[in-house]
């Protein structure tokens, strides 16, 4: 049996428009809705994975 593949949140650039939207911080184009959309863009989702493992240590 295999598992599906994890989300990707796509660059602006390969998102179809329906998918784009508004970073919640810095008002980017990011993909924001369905399958793998994230309310962050792919630069503030990176921060907020390196503050997370900060915090973690």
């Amino acid at each position: 049996m295999t598992t599906p593949a994890a989300p990707v949140n796509l660059p602006p650039q390969q998102c179809p428009p329906p998918l784009l939207g508004h970073c919640a911080r810095c008002q980017a184009p990011c993909h924001r809705y369905g399958f793998g959309g994230n309310p962050l863009c792919q630069q503030h989702q990176r921060e907020v994975a390196e503050q997370q493992k900060r915090a973690a240590v």
